[in-house]
């Protein structure tokens, strides 16, 4: 594959550029308006390969254990042939722990056959100096949960230097973590130096208490003015912490910011082959579309979630307000109400 791709999406009214080997990707809406989705399909699967994962933390999304189970590699063929048609560009392998998966290097093997370009999450457990060549060989990035003890994820990144891989720490955000998110970003230069990002994720109560749910306080204030003093390595947020993000005032740069992109421009897949617009969706009795009776774009343009969907965030004039304070909020053409699925907003209802 080339480096760099550029494709006219004439159906959804914009360019997009996408550098395969740094993972720049700009869309540039005609007639100067901005992109809101792609009609054909996803530019980004997530796809969990296992609900495997041995560590069982008690705040996992997935509830993902010991006894997860596995997704055929005959099934991820099938997946990798309809989102090369469908437009894919990468995939966010995640699990589970995805690279314990028996056939995970194959896996990554696989979605570049397909000319997609593949990452992964690993809570830093199951890695192998085999595993780290393919990445290298193969993958655009990899990312590494920052969970006590530590010591995992401070080996991943070692070794993902050493071999040259771009790493970055994904670390979920609740009301209990973060202290230890300030302490990660204000006490650890020499770390910061070797990673690419921090992504700091919003915590989502699903198999888990929604009392942990961050709110507006002075903890989270100052987190964010922390954030604002990183210059030795990339902050991110994911879409999930876009209604806090205002709080960081004109230090944000409001370019650099998009709203939910669930049924948009991202699915996700489930290991048993079920299609969602977001992957939090999975277990909050929600019906998916099963890929095993319908196509990845049949899903993506007639699924009913994903209409449903496409509609919460559609833009001012058409938009439905989840939050009645999102109606005169300055903001709201920023954050578009924020998660439209779990009260988890800064302007969450009480």
């Amino acid at each position: 594959m080339g480096s760099c791709l550029i494709r006219n999406c004439r159906e959804s009214g914009y360019i997009l550029c996408f550098d395969r080997d740094h993972g720049t990707f700009i869309r540039y809406g005609k007639n100067g308006s901005e992109p809101f989705f792609n009609a054909a399909g996803p530019e980004l699967l997530d796809i969990a390969i296992t609900n495997y994962c041995e560590r069982e933390c008690d705040f996992c999304y997935r509830a993902s254990n010991r006894h997860g189970s596995f997704m055929r590699l005959e099934d991820y063929e099938i997946i990798m042939e309809q989102a090369e048609k469908a437009g894919v560009l990468q995939v966010a392998i995640g699990g589970g722990n995805p690279n314990q998966h028996p056939q995970f290097t194959r896996i990554l093997q696989k979605t570049r056959d397909h000319n997609i370009v593949p990452s992964y999450t690993t809570n830093g457990q199951g890695m192998t100096d085999e595993i780290y060549a393919v990445t290298k060989q193969l993958c655009g990035a990899i990312a590494v949960s920052w969970y006590e003890p530590y010591t995992e994820a401070q080996e991943v990144i070692k070794q993902a230097c050493a071999y040259g891989i771009k790493v970055n720490i994904h670390f979920m955000l609740n009301k209990l973590s973060l202290p230890q998110a300030i302490e990660l970003i204000g006490k650890n230069n020499n770390l910061l130096e070797s990673v690419n990002a921090v992504v700091f994720l919003n915590y989502k109560p699903v198999h888990s208490s929604d009392t942990l749910c961050l709110t507006d306080g002075i903890e989270i204030r100052n987190l964010l003015e922390s954030v604002k003093k990183i210059n030795n390595c990339k902050i991110g947020f994911d879409s999930c912490m876009i209604s806090f993000l205002p709080l960081m005032g004109n230090d944000l740069l409001k370019e650099t910011v998009d709203f939910c992109e669930a049924a948009r421009f991202s699915a996700y897949i489930s290991e048993n082959l079920v299609l969602y617009p977001c992957s939090f969706m999975n277990d909050i009795s929600i019906n998916g579309i099963d890929l095993r009776k319908h196509s990845l774009q049949a899903g993506w343009k007639y699924g009913k979630e994903f209409i449903k969907m496409r509609e919460i965030l559609a833009q001012p004039g058409a938009q439905r307000y989840s939050i009645p304070a999102c109606q005169t909020c300055e903001n709201y053409v920023m954050c578009h109400g924020g998660c439209p699925i779990f009260n988890i907003n800064k302007c969450r209802e009480n």
